[in-house]
């Protein structure tokens, strides 16, 4: 080969002469996601800028210390389980989320990825763990679940409804015939009258459904200020003499930016939220609406301290026909949802059990120069 110098020989040299301008600690800190490093017996070791923003502590506080005592001590024994099997098998744990409860009470979902830490014999000395939360990663992606299965419920109903509304007016008009025929008094009168009365319920719960299936291309969207359609829909509330000890507490944030939407529809929202929260009350307590900016979102929230909604109720509260109520259709909410949607939105509810329920609106910002429909 003489003086030829191989591709292999000329890298080597080339990495030899490279001098990177970062230390290890400073590419650890560069790195987005929470990185703990800790030898055998759990003491940290390395401990990055991500971690210190996802546990609200400094290295220093943290390092020379095990790693669950400050970050978890809760979950010492699930996370020391997990800890040991990783160190004791060398198999890489990942791909599951995790439910923590951190030291300040946070609770967050957290996709780890522990790996066993190697000597150049191979001996396991430590644990590396990388650690993402990803709690709003997946609550939005519950909610876009949420809002394709209610997209497809909500086709089915307003099918069916599409499918009532014939034999509905055929009903209702023989009925009219039939009546016209029967002498004043006569007892078929009354019947009759029931009828008419049932197909007429039946005719408005199948305008109800087809309203929740509007196609947001067809409707006219303007630019509004969200502040006021929740003052418009309070101001009617409070209006209605039926409510006298439902007492709404309004907070809303000054100068909010313009959202596109259909004011009215908007209104029919707050209210019907507003009409959820008192019968929540049962005749006592308070309802809370607030406004914010959160991000690209306007957010509007409405609580009520009333006796909670039970975990097993949460996921289909928006369901049509959905109520757990003695009186009502089960529709409210399914427009609430489906009017949300339409404006391109979430809607989400957080609830406990005798602790009252927030129902959260969050509406896209309209961005500047944009045009409505």
């Amino acid at each position: 080969m003489g003086g030829h110098i191989t591709t292999s020989e000329n890298n080597k040299i080339l990495l030899r002469n490279v001098q990177f301008p970062l230390d290890d600690e400073q590419m650890m800190d560069s790195i987005a996601t929470a990185v703990i490093v800790t030898d055998a017996e759990g003491y940290v070791y390395r401990f990055n800028k991500a971690a210190e923003m996802m546990f609200g502590l400094s290295k220093e506080q943290v390092l020379g210390t095990k790693y669950y005592y400050k970050m978890a001590p809760e979950e010492e024994s699930r996370l020391q389980s997990r800890f040991n099997h990783v160190l004791k098998t060398g198999k890489t744990f990942c791909g599951q989320d995790l439910s923590f409860t951190l030291r300040n009470g946070n609770k967050v979902l957290l996709n780890p990825h522990v790996s066993v830490l190697r000597d150049k014999e191979g001996n396991h000395i430590g644990i590396v763990m990388l650690l993402e939360d990803v709690t709003e990663t997946r609550r939005m992606q519950r909610l876009v679940q949420r809002q394709e299965r209610l997209t497809a419920i909500g086709e089915l109903a307003v099918g069916i409804a599409h499918e009532l509304r014939n034999p509905l007016s055929s009903i209702k008009g023989f009925a009219r015939i039939i009546q016209s025929t029967l002498a004043h008094d006569d007892v078929n009168q009354e019947y009759l009258e029931i009828i008419i009365k049932e197909v007429d319920r039946l005719s408005r719960l199948s305008q109800e459904l087809l309203n929740t299936a509007r196609n947001p291309n067809s409707i006219a969207y303007y630019a509004l200020q969200i502040n006021d359609v929740v003052m418009k829909s309070v101001e009617a509330f409070n209006m209605e003499k039926y409510l006298p000890q439902a007492y709404v507490k309004v907070q809303l944030e000054p100068d909010l930016p313009l959202i596109w939407g259909e004011a009215e529809r908007l209104k029919q929202v707050i209210m019907n939220l507003l009409y959820n929260a008192y019968q929540a009350l049962d005749n006592s307590g308070y309802i809370y609406v607030d406004t914010s900016r959160q991000g690209n979102w306007v957010k509007i929230r409405v609580t009520d301290t009333g006796s909670g909604i039970e975990p097993d109720k949460i996921e289909r509260i928006f369901d049509p026909f959905y109520t757990t109520k003695l009186e009502g259709n089960g529709l409210g909410l399914a427009l609430v949802h489906s009017i949300v949607n339409q404006h391109y939105g979430y809607v989400e509810v957080k609830s406990e059990p005798g602790q009252g329920a927030t129902f959260i609106i969050r509406l896209p910002i309209r961005e500047r120069g944009e045009k409505g429909g």
